[in-house]
């Protein structure tokens, strides 16, 4: 019994010395994921605002040319919306203020925004502007003068 226990402790004091520095034990989320490479929440910035994004394990393309009648799986593009929330899975996200489409696949912008604190919502659509579970990511910056 107690060679069981020293083996066990030494088993899982040489898995804790084995992990990179910095982690601790757990992994950070996985699957499919949207969000601001800049600015980082909570920053302060001035305007024009240079919004960067950036997605994992999904895929961002344009929208084919003409009329699409059906989605490519797997794919879609980027969609901001500047003092909004994220919209309900299944929606279709609208083609007007306060939304910014990125259909030709892009994802950097410079954007004008007034003075003041904003919420900026970064959402992934599909080929119909459909919003996709899990692919949205919300920040607030500071815009000064």
């Amino acid at each position: 019994m107690c060679i069981r226990t020293l083996t066990a402790t030494c088993a899982i004091g040489l898995l804790a010395a084995c992990q990179p520095s910095g982690q601790s034990g757990q992994s950070e989320p996985s699957g499919p994921r949207v969000f601001f490479v800049q600015p980082q929440d909570g920053a302060t910035v001035t305007s024009p605002v240079m919004l960067e994004f950036g997605s994992q394990e999904f895929t961002i393309a344009a929208v084919p040319e003409g009329t699409v009648t059906e989605t490519r799986p797997n794919l879609g593009h980027y969609h901001v919306a500047v003092d909004a929330d994220c919209l309900p899975v299944g929606t279709e996200i609208p083609r007007a203020a306060p939304w910014v489409h990125f259909g030709d696949g892009k994802n950097v912008i410079d954007m004008q925004l007034p003075p003041g604190q904003h919420r900026l919502s970064l959402q992934i659509g599909d080929d119909l502007h459909r919003t996709i579970e899990g692919l949205c990511s919300t920040i607030t910056v500071n815009v000064t003068e």
